[in-house]
């Protein structure tokens, strides 16, 4: 996704690239807005920028391929985190479950809300939760180098359902790894 597939946001989308440009990216930030107000596909659109070859324009190029990949969902250096399921009992889910399914999601219902998610992947009346072994999961990824681009990339999508096994991310959240960032979408401060 790019900067100028999002209406709007001129501000918001400025600040951002002159952040990258000026070289003064903090190692963590938190893009807070209420559903439907873009916040995740500016931080998806924020990760494509940072992973690009050809910035141009305050924009991402498209073309590259790590724009290709990212735009796919698919760079192997931008990970996802969002609310999950247990589909059986016993289940440890982890967000790499339901990668296929996010896809889709983002892809298709790209201001959906976490009710359109969880149904989308067949919740019912099960409740979304992040869990430890999510957590663990994103300590595990995080740790690892790049592997394309210069920096390691965590969307982590309404982080309102970490509850207190957030706890676990404190010190990855304090002290990343070098070349590490952490993007909260969150509609809850």
């Amino acid at each position: 996704m790019r900067f100028q597939d999002i209406p709007g946001q001129q501000k918001v989308k400025q600040n951002l690239v002159n952040l990258v440009d000026s070289n003064r990216l903090s190692h963590a930030l938190l893009f807070l807005g209420k559903e439907g107000s873009g916040a995740l596909q500016l931080a998806l659109a924020f990760a494509q920028y940072i992973c690009c070859e050809k910035k141009s324009n305050g924009d991402s190029c498209g073309e590259c391929p790590p724009c290709q990949k990212a735009s796919q969902w698919i760079h192997p250096d931008i990970h996802f985190s969002f609310p999950t399921i247990v589909r059986e009992s016993g289940d440890k889910p982890v967000a790499n479950d339901f990668i296929v399914e996010w896809r889709n999601f983002i892809t298709q219902t790209p201001f959906g809300n976490t009710y359109d998610w969880l149904q989308s992947i067949g919740a019912e009346n099960k409740q979304g939760n992040i869990t430890s072994h999510e957590c663990e999961d994103i300590l595990r990824k995080l740790n690892l180098k790049s592997f394309e681009s210069g920096y390691k990339v965590l969307i982590q999508w309404m982080p309102e359902y970490l509850k207190d096994i957030g706890n676990k991310l404190l010190k990855l959240i304090e002290e990343p790894p070098p070349n590490t960032l952490l993007l909260f979408v969150a509609e809850d401060e």
